[in-house]
């Protein structure tokens, strides 16, 4: 009877320990840039995938195979990174196999990233490279514990030099890690510095949703608490925790879409504090509202431009064709040059993408500590 007992118990031990499915490689890169995604979903009636280099709206079916995995074969794709998922049975979800992810305001997203030399700039490459921290706070603006992304350039940790700081702001879909996580701020900062085109750096990346709250009026006064948390917590948390050059010609500013609507607002009311703006796809929007509103807000320094011009060094503006803030962008560069403000405006293909994001760092990261030629 014992016997029989132990024999009962060692098959259910065995059971339980039955052999699992192999691991499945997705994204799967071929050498001819062509790439294989598969999910196992062996109950699943239907699976595609959506990414990033489709059409809007549009999917790729995925084949079942007798195994219960799922697949389908792309490209070749043009060398980029880019974000994907997997719509099975109509719900939309990362790709289990692959760490790499987008983290997202709305949710994660999968990322493929496709080699080549257009995207050299921002690649791994076996150089020097810096540190980005994950710092935690409390801030007293918005009465929370909050997080940032702090990039120190290479040798920061052996050096006692103190260094000038860029203040990155994300946008509405982002939070503090996507510029470090798909922008590749860090990569494309340690690539230039190696080539000797930019000057060691300290990058900062706020998150800059200071209100969670879905309700419409608490939204309204993000850009207003995010700027009291980046000047009032922020700004001192950064100069007392890392070596930093602590005046205005070492400070700039910029941001993407929600991102640069603060830049821009920000930066015309604290030009005391920042000689560098950069606005990347964003315009007159979000708190500033109407044209007329943005004047009225900025007044003291819009009636002084040609003056408050002289002490800005730099106020880059980047934007695509194709991008939905372009009307919004342009009317910013009216008030602007209305008020005498002088602006480095560069438009460039494509819309409101992290593809231009990317490039519009590279383009404006050289320009940044230098006295005006």
């Amino acid at each position: 009877m014992r016997l029989l007992a132990c024999t009962l118990l060692a098959t259910a031990a065995f059971a339980q320990r039955a052999p699992q499915p192999a691991p499945i490689q997705s994204p799967e890169i071929h050498p001819d840039a062509r790439v294989s995604f598969r999910l196992r979903a062996p109950k699943a009636t239907a699976v595609a995938l959506r990414g990033e280099w489709m059409a809007a709206n549009t999917t790729e079916a995925m084949t079942k195979s007798e195994d219960g995995v799922w697949s389908v074969t792309v490209g070749p794709l043009t060398p980029e990174l880019y974000t994907y998922s997997f719509i099975v049975d109509g719900a939309s979800m990362v790709d289990p196999a692959n760490p790499l992810l987008k983290e997202g305001n709305r949710g994660p997203t999968s990322m493929v990233d496709i080699l080549g030399p257009p995207v050299n700039f921002f690649a791994w490459r076996d150089v020097p490279h810096g540190t980005v921290h994950v710092h935690h706070y409390y801030s007293k603006a918005v009465h929370a514990n909050r997080r940032v992304h702090v990039y120190t350039p290479p040798g920061y940790e052996s050096s006692k030099d103190a260094f000038p700081v860029l203040y990155l702001l994300h946008g509405s879909g982002d939070t503090d890690a996507e510029w470090a996580t798909v922008g590749r701020a860090g990569m494309i900062a340690d690539n230039l510095l190696t080539d000797g085109r930019v000057r060691p750096m300290i990058i900062v990346m706020p998150d800059g949703h200071a209100v969670k709250s879905g309700d419409r009026a608490a939204r309204s006064r993000n850009t207003e608490l995010f700027e009291a948390d980046l000047m009032g917590d922020i700004l001192p948390l950064v100069e007392k925790t890392y070596r930093v050059q602590a005046d205005r010609g070492s400070r700039a500013i910029a941001g993407l879409s929600m991102g640069g609507a603060q830049t821009l607002n920000i930066s015309l009311r604290h030009l005391d504090k920042f000689a560098y703006i950069g606005v990347f796809s964003s315009g007159i929007f979000g708190s500033s509202g109407s044209t007329d509103e943005f004047k009225k807000q900025h007044a003291a320094v819009l009636s002084k431009g040609a003056e408050w011009n002289k002490q800005i060094r730099l106020f880059w503006v980047g934007i695509g064709k194709d991008d939905f803030l372009l009307e919004s962008n342009n009317s910013m560069l009216a008030v602007l040059k209305e008020s005498g403000i002088q602006t480095d405006f560069r438009l460039t293909d494509g819309g409101h993408v992290w593809k231009n994001w990317r490039l519009y760092l590279r383009d404006f990261l050289p320009r940044l500590f230098r006295e005006r030629s």
